[in-house]
């Protein structure tokens, strides 16, 4: 069950990439990969364990909260003698992009789903009808 888990994830992110090639093409904009990649894969993650009663609060409240505390770190470092809070995000966005938060947060957050879903949803047991067999 592992390879076809992670062959249809691989399926998954190749079609995303696909479509999002097609529609920076079509309106004329770079396609956004760091940004949609991510969020895409982790979306998928989230469903395919919800579908299946996994719970996935923990990997999803901390990936949240990381968001969370870029924005807030971002715009405490904004008030006066408090500028060192925001030199982790301004060091991150002013080497890889704005794009940047988001991607690694959602990209780890998915990692975590996808080690998640690897040992679960690989079990014969998660996909056994749910109630009494009799």
């Amino acid at each position: 069950m592992h390879p076809l888990l992670l062959g249809t994830f691989a399926l998954f992110l190749g079609a995303l990439t696909a479509l999002l090639a097609l529609c920076g093409a079509a309106l004329g904009e770079p396609a956004g990969y760091p940004a949609a990649l991510p969020l895409g894969a982790l979306l998928l993650l989230a469903r395919l364990l919800a579908v299946h009663h996994v719970r996935l609060g923990p990997a999803l409240a901390v990936a949240a909260t990381a968001e969370a505390a870029a924005v807030a770190l971002a715009l405490a470092g904004r008030l006066p003698g408090w500028a060192f809070l925001a030199a982790p995000v301004d060091a991150l966005v002013g080497t890889w992009g704005p794009d940047s938060v988001p991607s690694l947060v959602c990209g780890a957050a998915a990692l975590a789903l996808l080690f998640r879903a690897a040992r679960t949803l690989t079990r014969a047991s998660a996909h056994a009808p749910a109630g009494d067999p009799e």
